[in-house]
């Protein structure tokens, strides 16, 4: 299954957001995050893309966990743009 393409990324940030979605340890979590950054990128400030940045330093399993409502998100990493995330993956039927 191709991964959905990424709109050109504006900022460095954004760039950045870019390279930490497309090297990721499971195949699903890129695909996740690519769906994603392809509806939300252009919309995100660098304040933005930091804190997801900080997201995206997590492991795949914790954020699928997080995701998949299997795990408690840690109080410091409950932010709107995992719960953007989070709404994005179960409108679009790809967190389970």
């Amino acid at each position: 299954m191709p991964f959905p393409e990424v709109p050109m990324a504006r900022t460095p940030a954004q760039r950045r957001l870019v390279y930490l979605a497309s090297r990721r340890a499971m195949a699903e979590m890129e695909r996740v995050l690519h769906r994603f950054l392809r509806d939300e990128l252009t919309e995100l400030d660098d304040g933005q893309c930091q804190r997801l940045e900080s997201l995206l330093n997590r492991s795949d399993a914790d954020l699928m966990d997080w995701m998949a409502g299997l795990k408690p998100v840690p109080e410091d990493l409950e932010t709107d743009l995992l719960a953007r995330l989070v709404s994005h993956s179960r409108e679009t039927g790809h967190a389970s």
